[in-house]
């Protein structure tokens, strides 16, 4: 099993190869059997070819690929003609050594995030914006970076991360906090005028002292 899709018989399928091949039908040449039914032919496959991904392909969406050495790229559906299931597709991705065989292919309207995954357990987000939209038979270009022993081992697309914002909260607590060290000031500046004047007048009770002890002493 490689994917499951709720769809509707006016709508269209894709299904992508590791070899770099895609086939595009619609929905309602699928007939509808029972769970446990064998099914129908989705794509022939070539010698050692199998399937990596499928979705849902809408008329104003692109067609996201990602390869095995992490080279990606989004692809018009109009690049996708609508044919009978059962073919062996038309090519999705130029496969060469340096790009890979297809790791993973499925349909974005250009506001979600992607998610890769590599074998070796390390992952990467971004905006699906920032792939560039080419031809069907382009390599793509390098979406992660990889070591020489590790490849792309499955891709999610994700709903986009909102920027983050502080929030009303936030700016309640640092209001809060600056309004009470204002009030530490002004209280620390009125005591120390407080504690000045009572200094002034300790001091000229003492001088007031000195010269009655004086006058007296005479």
């Amino acid at each position: 099993m490689i994917n499951v899709s709720i769809v509707d018989d006016d709508q269209a399928m894709i299904i992508g190869t590791h070899g770099g091949y895609a086939v595009s039908f619609k929905a309602s040449d699928v007939r509808s059997m029972g769970r446990s039914a064998t099914g129908v032919r989705g794509v022939r496959l070539r010698d050692d070819d199998y399937v990596v991904g499928s979705a849902i392909l809408g008329p104003n969406d692109n067609v996201f690929i990602i390869s095995e050495k992490g080279y990606g790229k989004q692809t018009p559906a109009s690049e996708y003609a609508i044919k009978g299931r059962g073919g062996k597709g038309i090519k999705t991705i130029n496969v060469t050594a340096k790009n890979g065989p297809l790791a993973g292919l499925t349909t974005v309207s250009g506001e979600e995030d992607i998610m890769l995954i590599t074998d070796k357990g390390v992952m990467i987000r971004f905006g699906v914006e920032n792939v560039s939209t080419t031809g069907r038979a382009t390599l793509g270009v390098h979406l992660i970076r990889l070591d020489d022993d590790a490849k792309v081992a499955t891709m999610a697309v994700v709903e986009k991360e909102p920027d983050e914002e502080p929030s009303d909260a936030l700016l309640t607590d640092n209001a809060d906090d600056a309004a009470s060290t204002d009030a530490d000031a002004a209280t620390t500046t009125t005591d120390d005028d407080s504690d000045t004047s009572l200094d002034r007048l300790v001091d000229r009770a003492e001088s007031d002292d000195d010269s009655t002890t004086d006058d007296d002493a005479e």
